[in-house]
């Protein structure tokens, strides 16, 4: 008869699997089941913890943003309500990295400029199409705001073709 691979483990949120132990040498299956359902809790458990965790995260980062916004009298966004949400946060998260890497008095003055440039920035998509860029340094960031066009372009040329 062969040792069993695939052990039954109550967790310690209650819930029970079945996980398979094949990994672990025949002699330890037991044991590490036992460690794991003393310790751990289930998988679906798991991500509903993280999950809402990082709801409350959103939350909060979401609520420093409006409080930065009305700090510092900048308007409402315009998009769709995923869009402003999530544009909200890009731009709070980029006018404080912004405000609290001033060092000199010429990047505090520099600073204030940027805020006075974010203001007329309403548009969600420009937050989302320029900000997001991970590799974006502080003085891209600076350059994109104050050479920011506050509507987008009007120019667009439209096609004939309806496909």
């Amino acid at each position: 008869m062969a040792i069993k691979t695939k052990l039954s483990v109550e967790f310690t949120c209650g819930h029970t699997d079945v996980l398979d132990l094949a990994h672990v040498p025949a002699g330890r299956r037991r044991a590490h089941a036992f460690g794991l359902g003393k310790n751990y809790v289930c998988r679906k458990c798991f991500r509903a913890k993280g999950k809402e965790e990082l709801e409350q995260k959103n939350r909060q980062t979401l609520l420093d943003a409006q409080t930065f916004a009305q700090e510092h009298d900048l308007d409402e966004l315009t998009g769709t309500e995923k869009q402003i949400a999530w544009a909200t946060r890009v731009r709070y998260e980029v006018l404080s990295e912004i405000v609290d890497s001033d060092e000199t008095e010429a990047q505090q003055t520099q600073a204030q400029d940027v805020l006075e440039a974010a203001k007329a920035l309403t548009h969600s998509g420009w937050w989302l199409d320029n900000c997001t860029d991970d590799d974006l340094t502080v003085d891209d960031l600076v350059e994109l705001i104050l050479t920011a066009e506050s509507e987008p372009s009007q120019d667009r040329i439209e096609t004939e073709n309806p496909f």
